[in-house]
């Protein structure tokens, strides 16, 4: 199913969500965005977003009691086409293509001047062996994406923030 919705490749994951509500959440690839191509005027790049359910480290304990690790998260893909395929296939905004986004965490930067990932509660950079953790996406066949592959904190621990809790009363 296709819809008709005005984005731009700097959309936010509310203005996703509004253009295209209820649809993401079958967890299908879609593209929202188009942007001719700076360097060669036979190519599109396609912005494209797919739902997912958020992926978690909770306990089974932090899960039931704090509601921890249930939601959803809008990953996104870049990708250069080819013009001419895009118009044959009669891609737009909102267009279905047959692939899962793939979000892998490196320490090296996708690509020139791109930012780390900010931990958005503290503010600060989020770190792996005291090096900063880049998003890299990329569009993989179906059932091999649609997740995010995360490198370890420099601060985790396998029970940090885990709250304490006395069962036993006094």
């Amino acid at each position: 199913m296709t819809t008709t919705v005005s984005l731009t490749k700097n959309a936010t994951n509310a203005e996703i969500n509004a253009a295209f509500g209820d649809l993401l959440a079958d967890g299908k690839t879609r593209v929202f965005a188009f942007d001719d191509s700076k360097k060669n005027a036979s190519r599109v790049t396609l912005f494209m977003c797919q739902q997912i359910k958020t992926q978690t480290q909770a306990t089974e304990i932090q899960k039931m009691f704090l509601g921890w690790g249930e939601g959803t998260r809008v990953l996104r893909g870049i990708f250069s086409a080819d013009k001419a395929i895009v118009s044959r296939m009669g891609l737009t905004a909102g267009s279905v293509v047959p692939f899962d986004i793939l979000v892998e965490e490196k320490t090296q930067p996708a690509y020139d001047n791109q930012s780390p990932k900010i931990n958005p509660t503290t503010g600060e950079i989020i770190t792996h062996n005291n090096l900063p953790v880049y998003e890299h996406s990329s569009l993989v066949p179906l059932g091999q994406g649609a997740k995010v592959i995360s490198l370890p904190r420099n601060a985790e621990a396998p029970f940090l923030n885990m709250p304490e809790a006395n069962l036993m009363g006094s």
